[in-house]
């Protein structure tokens, strides 16, 4: 889909996707990680399209108080901070650093952004980040089919990331960062991108799977349960791979950890 210019040009055989989220608690806690597996989770939710899109770029949005506004940061003067509050101009520079980190690692390039200043986002500043992927018309909708297989595939589960949804739609308090330390997911982009490699080469070749969708709010709760809606599905917690010894089958049912995808293969 590449003229002689190198430039993208698309015809009807193509489709665009479009995925675009807030990843504002968890980039509040842990700006770097929160702001990466921002980006991260539209970039899965981009490949987990039909039966799987190739992402082309990023793109973001970051509300942040005004950094010379704040003591505390560099020994300037200014208002002090409320209780549980990371600097305007920490927050800034490692929400940045997230998304342009793990696009990059992706060979993902973030094409454009903005930021808007107020004080209002001191307390909890919004972190908008988006993915476009291109997918073939053809293969904007899978067909899970009966006898299928639920197969795991990319990153391990771990209890990173569990109660991530409802962190996430909780009143933001000044003691979450004790409290829901573990619902900030552990991003890792070079997984991410192995995955990604897979899944295009399986949908190339075939497609190898009849359905596809990503590990996000719920985990394989809802990604098992989104698939499977229509036909039931069997599940085998204890084959899950996982990241180290310990887990609840609970912990392994709900973990929002990253860069995970179901897919549903044919036995035969």
């Amino acid at each position: 889909f590449k003229d002689n210019s190198g430039v993208i040009a698309l015809d009807d055989a193509w489709g665009v996707c479009i995925k675009v989220e807030t990843h504002n608690h968890p980039s509040a806690l842990e700006p770097y990680g929160g702001s990466a597996t921002g980006i991260g989770g539209c970039i899965r939710d981009v490949i987990g399209t039909g039966l799987g899109a190739r992402p082309i770029a990023s793109t973001d949005v970051f509300c942040v108080g005004f950094p010379d506004a704040w003591a505390g940061e560099r020994g300037q003067t200014g208002k002090a901070l409320p209780p549980g509050t990371l600097h305007p101009r920490r927050v800034l520079s490692d929400v940045v650093s997230g998304v342009r980190d793990y696009g990059n690692r992706m060979g993902i390039p973030t094409v454009n952004g903005a930021v808007v200043f107020n004080d209002r986002y001191v307390g909890n500043p919004l972190v908008f980040c988006g993915c476009i992927g291109l997918i073939p018309r053809d293969q904007v909708k899978g067909r899970v089919q009966p006898g299928d297989r639920i197969i795991a595939l990319g990153g391990r589960t771990g209890r990173d990331g569990i109660h991530g949804a409802t962190f996430s739609s909780a009143e933001l308090e000044s003691t979450h960062a004790d409290e829901f330390s573990h619902a900030v997911q552990i991003g890792n982009a070079i997984e991410e991108k192995r995955t990604l490699d897979v899944i295009l080469r399986a949908r190339e070749a075939g497609p190898l799977y009849s359905g596809l969708t990503d590990c996000g709010a719920g985990g394989f709760s809802s990604a098992v349960g989104e698939m499977g809606k229509d036909i039931g599905a069997e599940v085998h917690l204890d084959r899950a791979p996982l990241k180290y010894r310990g887990l609840s089958y609970t912990e392994i049912w709900i973990s929002e950890a990253q860069e995970r995808m179901v897919l549903a293969v044919p036995a035969a």
